[in-house]
């Protein structure tokens, strides 16, 4: 895939230090910005500030949740008009999972385990579909 993650910005939601730390590794070799942090409202904190090109964000947080968070977030860009790409790296992993991440605003939904080619193909994939919105249909 030829797709350049250079300069772009990537929030990272994640409890999971592990799952955290991977994430962030795999978009700062690709030479993105990562910002990543422990929680929904940490995430909401920094979001305005930071403006993520991508957020990549587990479903099962401590306290709000994913869901929770992509609401939020979803709500600030409909002000502001601009939508970062979402893709939901979960361990929440059902159909039903997927239907509600979908729902809730993600553009997408991965589970845990991952493979980091298509984690970054995904990733490539929805943002590209984001800049050119006809990608999409």
């Amino acid at each position: 895939m030829n797709h350049s993650f250079k300069n772009k910005r990537i929030l990272v939601v994640d409890y999971n230090t592990d799952s955290r730390e991977l994430l962030s590794v795999i978009f700062e070799q690709e030479q993105a910005q990562v910002l990543s942090v422990t929680g929904a409202r940490e995430a909401l904190e920094v979001y305005e500030d930071f403006q993520p090109d991508i957020l990549l964000c587990e479903l099962l947080l401590p306290g709000e949740d994913g869901y929770w968070l992509i609401r939020q977030i979803r709500s600030l860009e409909a002000k502001r008009g601009r939508q970062s790409s979402a893709i939901a790296v979960t361990v929440a992993a059902t159909d039903q999972d997927r239907q509600l991440a979908l729902a809730a605003g993600f553009h997408s939904h991965i589970a845990k385990p991952l493979k980091v080619d298509d984690l970054l193909a995904i990733a490539a994939i929805v943002e590209d579909s984001q800049r050119c919105p006809q990608l999409a249909q």
